[in-house]
């Protein structure tokens, strides 16, 4: 998944949304915390800002709302992340700072979440003794309950069960787009990559049933949502252990007809798992947009093998041109990782050779970081030195960057259907949205215009940017996108 670090913003509004099973308003007593103060920072994926948005959702029907001032907050929240190292090193820095605040104010909490919190839960106790709550990747849903405990107990507190099934009430109107969100559809992974903690701080792999991410995204849509993005770790391999074995493409066809809804996405696929009956009902259902963030991690076999991707170079060519095969618009995204241990300069090379052959749309590049818990992490050498794993980050971002231009130049001329998300952040002049291939686009419109679908034709370009013309507005044409 993208990388992604900031921090909750707050929400447009809140209904107050509870559950069928709640008791009448009239009978329910106030909330507890009713004009407390709450402060969440996100770190990692995509599936770490949605795991903050449901918590936030939790603890506003205790009574917190939401600030962006940390300084001010009762409740303080990291939702962390332990993909690499760089992640780790900001949260052990936000706990440092926390320090005088917890001092001038012992009643503030502080609560480390996520994969961070599950990897190294006695560690955090041990080197930031002033935080008062690790919870897991599992165990959120429980935080409402934590934070009464340690509030009544006055004693920290650890909940890090990788076997707790997570169940939360999601509160809808809780998001940080208003057009746009992210659905859980599975947790963990079964996979052993070597690199990945994953498994480790996430558990096995367990899908939720089509009916319930069913109903979830029909009262998402309800709320506004014009595009969904489901998520997984190895998201194409939805399904595993559920009645009747649905996949990927059962579960896009089940949603697929959601009144309000016009888009459906899918982060991340393994390449392993992008099977045919996927690919078809991707090809079928005009909803479901030509995009497939389906990391290669390298173009080297030999990189591969001891990455234990579980294919080579020359099988990830096949998967991709069989996806075009069935949606030739499909764009392609990938992840690489530079530097892993044992790789050589001609094995870089090999993934700069993939980079460009391929044509990836968009490439997320990261330096290997050792990280405990792992099998490279106990077995191979970080052999590769710093300043060579640097170089060949830098070298390979050129690459991507000089693909990612060719491939914008050749859209130049062409009407692409835009999901309008606001102003753009570098040109407040213009509004920027993205296409149905996940590209940004900016264009000159009226604020009206967010959240529409909007035809525009592309007249110029960047490597990160497509920039047009306005030249229609309203729902779209039938079929897949314009032009």
């Amino acid at each position: 998944m993208g990388p992604s670090m900031r921090p909750l913003p707050l929400v447009d509004r809140y209904e107050g949304e509870a559950s069928a099973a709640a008791a009448p308003a009239a009978e329910r007593p106030p909330p507890r915390a009713a004009g407390r103060r709450l402060y969440v920072e996100t770190f990692g994926c995509q599936m770490n800002v949605l795991d903050s948005e449901l918590v936030v959702g939790a603890l506003r029907r205790e009574g917190y709302e939401p600030t962006e001032d940390r300084k001010r907050a009762d409740l303080v929240l990291f939702n962390t992340c332990s993909v690499r190292e760089h992640a780790e090193d900001k949260v052990w820095s936000r706990l440092g700072e926390l320090k005088p605040q917890k001092r001038r104010n012992p009643d503030l909490v502080i609560a480390v979440l996520g994969c961070m919190a599950q990897a190294h839960k006695d560690e955090i106790l041990r080197r930031a003794p002033h935080v008062d709550i690790v919870c897991g990747t599992r165990d959120f849903p429980r935080l409402p309950r934590l934070v009464e405990g340690v509030e009544r107990e006055r004693a920290p507190v650890v909940a890090a069960d990788l076997t707790h099934p997570v169940d939360i009430e999601r509160d809808v109107t809780v998001r940080g787009d208003r057009h746009s969100a992210y659905v859980t559809v599975m947790y963990g992974c079964d996979f052993a990559c070597t690199y990945c903690i994953v498994p480790h701080t996430r558990g096995a792999e367990v899908s939720r049933p089509v009916a319930e991410v069913k109903r979830e995204v029909e009262r998402l849509a309800a709320d506004g949502v014009r595009e969904v993005t489901l998520l997984g770790q190895t998201v194409d391999g939805y399904g595993k252990g559920l009645p009747g074995r649905p996949d990927l493409g059962d579960l896009l066809e089940a949603i697929h007809d959601t009144p309000g809804l016009e888009r459906i996405r899918f982060i991340t696929s393994h390449p392993s798992l992008m099977r045919e009956p996927i690919l078809r009902r991707v090809a079928s259902l005009d909803k479901v947009c030509e995009y497939l963030h389906m990391p290669a991690q390298s173009g080297s076999d030999a990189v591969l093998a001891r990455m234990r991707r579980g294919y080579t170079a020359a099988r990830y060519r096949e998967i991709v041109d069989r996806a075009r095969a069935f949606v030739p618009d499909v764009a392609i995204a990938s992840d690489f990782i530079v530097g892993f241990p044992g790789e050589t300069e001609r094995d870089f090379e090999a993934t700069a050779r993939l980079v460009r052959e391929v044509g990836f749309s968009q490439a997320y590049v990261f330096k290997y970081s050792p990280r405990p818990f792992t099998p490279a992490y106990e077995g191979l050498e970080d052999d590769v030195p710093e300043d060579a794993k640097r170089e060949r980050c830098t070298a390979l971002l050129a690459v991507q960057e000089e693909v990612q231009a060719r491939l914008h130049r050749d859209l130049r001329g062409r009407r692409l259907e835009v999901l309008v998300e606001g102003r753009s952040k570098n040109d407040a002049r213009k509004l920027a949205g993205r296409t149905r291939q996940n590209r940004v686009c900016c264009f000159e419109g009226d604020d009206a215009l967010v959240g529409s679908t909007v035809a525009v034709e592309v007249t110029g370009s960047t490597a990160l940017t497509l920039f047009g013309t306005l030249v229609g507005a309203g729902p779209p044409p039938s079929g897949r996108g314009f032009g």
